[in-house]
């Protein structure tokens, strides 16, 4: 019964079987075609370890063969062994004599990979980790409450981009014509650059790479060729990226949290407007424009006063935070939040979406217009207790931050030395990576975790099997040119092929790309690497969710442990099983 079995397993892995019927599956106790398809490979590999220990073969090579690593012989004159499968016209590594065994090859490669990734899913609601840390350990835990504790819709974006580009109108002498602009949501993404000298939005990689297909002026893209011909080629240089003041040339700014999206996008549709009507401008003064009366819709409260109007409007419902900021309470941890916005804006929102205006028993300290980052960075701003009924500061100096009471601006300095919280022990949720998270993470090792909304989208779309068939051909492509672009075809039949492929490898990419977002697509990868904001993003925060209530999946002593990847130089195993 094993050796049918096993028989079987090499045929799959060979092509031989295309379908396992159901009933062999139940007999053999094999759950599907891939199961025998693995099985035939690990024959394959053991089979390949036999022929070295026959041929007395140094069996480190010999494994290093069965995983298809091209060892370098242990002796001169001595061809290591390069396929572990037997000879023959599919399956050998050398060049092929016909365009249907090409074809032929792509489809199993296809397959293999999809094979390999059948049925793997990611949970959307799940919690993600950079660095291992243990909960068991969080004593203190502090949170954010723009896009932390309540979260907002689509129609607050729209209000600041209308209320902003009104502003531009009737403050600044735009032209009219501009308040007939409509904002784009799906315009641009999180964690673009923006070239405020030539007015480019761009989209960087985490090695400080600009990705040529996705740099925009206004809504139209640039040439490669400009791009190349503007900054001398495609990498930026890290203290540019970084803001380290340097007398360079460049600037470049970053939209990096959710409250930017309306900003960039106002200031692309403008760039547009003005480019298509001729009107001369210089991009740096449009972008500081734009930047400035963006702030000022923050800093004047009409936002807020809107928002508070209107909260089933422009706050999203999240029933299950309450939930474990309860569960929190309810297990001994200590809970605190440090906000940049007004406490009556606070308290109007917390208790919406708390249900109840006692929303601050849960909290052991609550400080309001907290002005971060500054709040980590400069020692000599006191604190300053609220009086929350009529909304004024007392001028009595704070000397401990008690319960119940409500506190204004203060300094991380302070607050460490009234509260004894410091370190490991406390784990702070923000959605701004850097406003929200470096400090705390860099300069007093905090733990913690960044809210990224967005993640939840991505995740469904990467997983859909449009997206997945998209890859695995675009997978399988990428292998197959890369070990025949060796051979040197000179057949015109297998040059139209692999032209072909090309051109398939790169309608692919454009389809995964854009499924994300037609211009930028993925907030967190470029084609083959992280985007810059992940690299920030794994640098401040070890954890990183869509939603705050994803923790409610997790026990309070769970401890998370990253994904162990490959480094190009290792073998290309798959950890993820």
């Amino acid at each position: 019964k094993r050796k049918r079995r096993d028989q079987l397993a090499v045929e799959c892995s060979k092509g031989i079987v295309a379908e396992v019927p159901q009933h062999l599956c139940q007999r053999y106790k094999m759950h599907s075609r891939a199961c025998y398809k693995r099985l035939g490979q690990k024959l394959h590999r053991l089979a390949a370890v036999f022929r070295a220990k026959s041929s007395s073969r140094p069996l480190r090579t010999a494994h290093a063969a069965a995983r298809g690593v091209h060892s370098s012989p242990p002796w001169p004159n001595t061809r290591p062994v390069t396929s572990v499968v037997e000879d023959g016209p599919l399956n050998r590594a050398g060049p092929v004599t016909s365009p249907g065994e090409l074809m032929q090859l792509l489809a199993r490669k296809k397959e293999s990979i999809q094979d390999d990734y059948a049925g793997r899913k990611v949970n959307e609601h799940a919690v993600f980790t950079n660095s291992e840390i243990s909960l068991k350990h969080v004593n203190v835990y502090g949170f954010d409450f723009d896009y932390t504790l309540i979260h907002y819709t689509q129609e607050l974006h729209r209000l600041i981009y209308e209320v902003a580009r009104d502003r531009l109108v009737g403050m600044l002498n735009y032209p009219t014509a501009i308040k007939g602009i409509s904002y784009n949501p799906n315009f641009a993404i999180r964690g673009l650059h923006c070239d405020i000298t030539k007015g480019f939005l761009m989209k960087i990689d985490a090695y400080n790479q600009i990705q040529l297909s996705s740099v925009y002026r206004g809504h139209a893209p640039v040439s490669p060729d400009e791009v190349a011909e503007h900054y001398g080629g495609t990498h930026v240089p890290m203290h540019v990226t970084d803001n380290l003041p340097t007398g360079s040339e460049w600037k470049l700014t970053q939209f990096l949290d959710l409250f930017s999206m309306p900003e960039a996008t106002l200031l692309a549709d403008i760039v547009e407007y003005l480019l298509g009507h001729g009107i001369p401008f210089d991009p740096e003064y449009l972008y500081e424009d734009v930047q400035t009366t963006v702030q000022e819709v923050h800093n004047l409260g009409d936002i807020h006063t809107a928002i508070a109007s209107d909260l089933e409007r422009y706050v999203e419902r999240t029933p299950r935070i309450p939930v474990y900021l309860n569960r929190l309470k309810g297990a001994k941890k200590k809970l605190f939040m440090i906000t940049n916005s007004p406490y009556w804006f606070v308290n109007k929102g917390m208790t919406h979406a708390m249900q109840s205006p006692d929303w601050r028993d849960l909290f052991d300290v609550v400080i309001v217009g907290a002005r971060k980052p500054s709040f980590y960075s400069e020692a000599n701003r006191p604190f300053r207790l609220l009086n929350s009924d009529a909304m004024t500061a007392s001028w009595s100096r704070v000397t401990e931050l008690v319960p119940g009471k409500v506190y204004q601006q203060g300094n991380v300095n302070d607050f460490i030395g009234m509260t004894g919280w410091k370190g490991s022990q406390v784990l702070y949720f923000g959605d701004h990576v850097f406003s929200d998270l470096a400090d705390p993470s860099i300069q007093h090792s905090w733990k913690t975790g960044a809210i990224i909304p967005e993640l939840e989208v991505e995740i469904r779309r990467a997983t859909s099997p449009e997206f997945q068939e998209h890859l695995a051909k675009m997978l399988a492509l990428e292998k197959l040119l890369q070990e025949h672009q060796g051979y040197g075809y000179t057949n015109p039949e297998l040059v139209v092929v692999l032209d072909h492929w090309r051109q398939e490898r790169k309608n692919a990419k454009r389809f995964l790309k854009e499924t994300h977002n037609k211009r930028f697509g993925s907030v967190f990868r470029t084609e083959k690497n992280p985007t810059y904001f992940t690299r920030r993003l794994a640098t401040f925060a070890n954890l990183y969710m869509s939603s705050l209530d994803s923790l409610m999946n997790y026990s309070l002593d769970y401890t998370f442990i990253p994904r162990r990847g490959s480094l190009p130089h290792e073998p290309d195993l798959n950890f993820d099983l």
